[in-house]
């Protein structure tokens, strides 16, 4: 799986400066963790002295996806990837947690701000919530699929994502979610309903025969091997972030599982071990000292940002 939506900086800065060298890009993204992390360490010591709104820190994000290609190397080479997963995600999520409290404040704070904030993506989130779920945590994917619709439905998300990138498989997954939750919408585009694939499975997802469900998802295996070229400046295609991870289909395959359902057996050159079956679930995410520091600051800061990004108030 490749979290690309949130590394923009890295996209333009770095993959094309480095490319030719591996080494050069890896010294790269390490210098941009280290920044990174510095910022967080000052945060977390209020040493930010030009941080006068006491902004949370918005590097968590970048710095979790750079976690998860690491992990995402690790299941490549099939060797133990999940534990290595569950903490990236865990900085991912915590970053958008962050992220969006201080939407919500910007727009307090700037009441009639001619640009309020829009700087969330949507897509990242969808994959967390996947990711998540596939690796058995499902009350954090409970949390990411509600999260997630928030951000839709408040208008926090990247504007240009949502309206020119087109991402069904995205909006599928999405979709399906809510199919499962039974109590949660968002008014969708006419592009997350034109993709045949997806409603026929939307439709059938909770057949209990999984061999009614096989044609389906073979059809779903096969539109996901034809979306995995690279994205250009106009032409975008919905597994390009996640090429070689089947993460639409193991996501289905643990709401079927989650619900009592069997899953059918898929032979196809996508369903490629690790991501042949659904992996054991995963221990909780364990806050590291840096988390537990920022997490301290905003509370203090904000006394507020634990109801604001509760359960209950995003759904």
């Amino acid at each position: 799986m490749n979290f690309m939506t949130d590394l923009s900086d890295i996209t333009v800065l770095g993959v094309s400066k480095c490319w030719r060298a591996r080494k050069n890009l890896i010294q790269w993204m390490e210098k941009i963790d280290q920044q990174s992390i510095r910022q967080v360490i000052d945060y977390n010591a209020r040493a930010d002295e030009k941080n006068v709104l006491n902004v949370p820190p918005h590097v968590y994000i970048p710095v979790g996806v750079r976690l998860f290609y690491k992990a995402e190397i690790l299941a490549l080479k099939k060797e133990p990837w999940e534990q290595k997963t569950i903490d990236a995600l865990g900085y991912i999520a915590f970053g958008a947690q962050l992220r969006f409290f201080w939407h919500v404040q910007f727009r307090i704070i700037f009441p009639g701000h001619s640009q309020p904030l829009r700087m969330m993506s949507w897509e990242l989130m969808v994959e967390t919530m996947a990711m998540f779920l596939l690796l058995g945590r499902t009350q954090e994917a409970i949390y990411q699929g509600y999260l997630t619709h928030s951000v839709l439905n408040r208008g926090y998300l990247f504007r240009q994502s949502f309206e020119a990138m087109h991402r069904r498989v995205h909006a599928f997954m999405l979709r399906l979610f809510a199919s499962w939750r039974g109590d949660i919408a968002h008014d969708w585009p006419p592009f997350a309903f034109s993709e045949p694939i997806y409603e026929g499975i939307l439709e059938r997802w909770r057949e209990p025969d999984p061999e009614a469900l096989k044609p389906w998802l073979l059809a779903a295996c096969d539109r996901h091997t034809h979306e995995t070229r690279m994205d250009s400046e106009t032409v975008f295609h919905d597994c390009s972030r996640f090429a070689r991870t089947p993460l639409e289909i193991l996501f289905l395959f643990r709401l079927r599982a989650l619900e009592g359902l069997p899953n059918p057996v898929l032979e196809h050159p996508l369903m490629e071990p690790p991501f042949d079956r659904l992996p054991d679930p995963q221990p909780a995410y364990v806050p590291d000292e840096l988390v537990r520091g920022t997490l301290a600051r905003v509370r203090e800061d904000w006394p507020q940002f634990d109801q604001v990004v509760s359960l209950e108030a995003i759904r």
